[in-house]
């Protein structure tokens, strides 16, 4: 699975330059959209919550999301899954786990409120 190169140079730019400086800062991005995106109302607020946080902080976070639900996901969504998080370059160990949010809805959930989205940033 090819990512859309748009959301690819975001992610990369989000990434910074590599310091200890950019690496924090990011973090504190992905911290702000997990809190923001663990409730139940994400599924009326996702667009809302994407623009408030920008498309690179949003797909590692639903990536991540997607990585730590695994087992109860389509496999197509685990591709771009990976492909995003492989692109977070200054993801600390268990990374994954700190971008991951928890909405309280079943795992299989975000396969509706994050489809348009993976859609959109996925090229063919």
């Amino acid at each position: 699975m090819k990512l859309d190169a748009t959301l690819a140079r975001e992610i990369k730019a989000a990434n910074g330059d590599g310091s200890r400086d950019a690496k924090f800062t990011l973090l504190h991005r992905i911290d702000a959209a997990v809190k923001d995106m663990s409730t139940p109302e994400i599924m009326g607020r996702f667009n809302e919550l994407l623009v408030k946080h920008g498309r690179a902080v949003t797909a590692i976070c639903v990536a991540a999301t997607i990585w730590v639900r695994l087992e109860r996901l389509d496999r197509w969504q685990m591709k771009w899954a990976e492909a995003v998080l492989a692109l977070w370059t200054t993801k600390p160990p268990m990374g994954a786990y700190r971008a991951s949010f928890d909405d309280g809805l079943h795992p299989t959930r975000i396969c509706e409120y994050a489809a348009s989205f993976i859609k959109c940033t996925t090229e063919d």
